[in-house]
């Protein structure tokens, strides 16, 4: 009865949050004379989220197992640069191997240094993007000095990041994320890794293993993401300085909602949900006109530490 009780309870407060989203969609519409619910900005909204999905999809993965990796945005750089080079070789399969490929092997180096040097994880992230942005600059030079660019994709070839396709594949995307992370054993597994890999290892579970299936999955989805971002926008220039850390914030605000809300729905449908609202964010602030760029970024900012702050609540020594 008690169980019933509170699935009653979390269902209304899933129908409130779906009720003010709706008022809020439609009276932001009316305030900008219906240019907000039109078909051509709803398209806009739901393909720029579906890229960051895919990463945020990933990092629940990397932080479900309890780690951080500030590279995944320097993984995605190289990953689209990496689809864009076999895409013009190998057409559509070369585009999406060539991204999901890079990312799986980039995001599986991270990991099996996470394992086997034993350096947190934020520290060793850092460090690898640095190395991968390097590696970004080297290649960039290389094409310039044979009197070449970095790959960019034209005509039929960016058609993955178009109505119907991109939206084909989130639909690919959230059913494989769902059944993975809910429905598996490595997924249950990784999840007990959030526990403590000492428990995790008197449970039976194979640590190093799993923690290396972390970064499989994570670069699947990184790769996805980047073979979406090299098709939807033609071409992603390097990134150096660390400023590739700038791709992850948004993900990572859209991940940080969905944990608040993942008592009351499940993260990885709840994840989609919140990067369309975190878009919606930067959207409307379009329309008032706040420049992108640094204001919208700051916008960003404030948005990761309010979404941080309210994901990490009820941990204990974070925030009371």
């Amino acid at each position: 009865m008690e169980t019933n009780a509170i699935k009653k309870k979390n269902s209304i407060k899933v129908i409130i949050i779906i009720a003010v989203i709706l008022a809020a969609a439609l009276a932001f519409n009316a305030a900008f004379d219906g240019r907000f619910l039109s078909a051509s900005n709803l398209i806009v909204l739901t393909s720029h989220a579906i890229i960051p999905t895919f990463v945020a999809w990933g990092m629940c993965f990397v932080f479900a197992c309890d780690y951080t990796d500030m590279s995944i945005g320097a993984v995605i750089v190289l990953s689209a640069n990496m689809a864009g080079e076999f895409g013009l070789m190998f057409g559509f399969p070369g585009v999406i191997l060539g991204g999901v490929i890079s990312g799986i092997v980039l995001m599986t180096i991270n990991f099996l240094i996470f394992v086997y040097t034993k350096i947190p994880s934020w520290i060793a992230g850092i460090g690898m993007a640095m190395i991968y942005e390097a590696v970004g600059m080297f290649y960039s030079n290389a094409k310039v000095d044979a009197g070449m660019t970095i790959p960019q994709l034209d005509g039929d070839l960016r058609m993955l990041g178009r109505a119907p396709y991109i939206y084909i594949i989130f639909a690919i995307g959230l059913v494989l994320a769902y059944i993975i992370y809910n429905r598996t054993e490595i997924g249950l597994n990784i999840r007990s890794l959030g526990n403590g890999i000492k428990l995790s290892e008197s449970m039976g579970i194979n640590t190093a293993k799993t923690i290396i299936m972390v970064g499989i999955i994570c670069g699947f989805f990184v790769g996805c993401s980047a073979f979406l971002n090299e098709s939807y926008n033609a071409r992603l220039s390097i990134k150096t300085g660390l400023t590739s850390l700038s791709m992850i914030f948004q993900p990572m605000a859209g991940y940080m909602l969905a944990s608040v809300l993942s008592n009351k729905i499940n993260i990885m449908i709840g994840v989609p949900i919140c990067s369309l609202l975190v878009y919606t964010i930067f959207n409307v602030l379009t329309f008032l006109g706040v420049p992108s760029g640094t204001w919208q970024e700051a916008v960003l900012g404030i948005i990761v530490i309010v979404f941080g702050v309210l994901a990490q609540r009820n941990v204990k020594k974070v925030v009371k």
